[in-house]
């Protein structure tokens, strides 16, 4: 969840998001990567959302990542 008074520190890297420390030289050295600075007021947060998983690609996802052997 990215909040409106992160939009300060978040960059968008493409992929993902990367919210950063106000001190330093991260933003910066981000920003030379490639990332971009979100608009001014951006938010990002489940409700936003273009897609949400099925039950049945979540139970996927549980045997794939924390339960080999989990069944309903």
């Amino acid at each position: 969840m990215i909040t409106t008074s992160d939009a300060f520190t978040t960059v968008d890297c493409g992929e993902y998001y990367a919210i950063l420390p106000v001190h330093g030289d991260y933003i910066e050295r981000y920003l030379e990567m490639g990332a971009k600075m979100v608009e001014t007021g951006f938010s990002y947060n489940s409700g936003q959302n273009k897609y949400f998983l099925t039950v049945d690609e979540m139970r996927i996802l549980i045997q794939a990542h924390v339960d080999p052997s989990f069944s309903v």
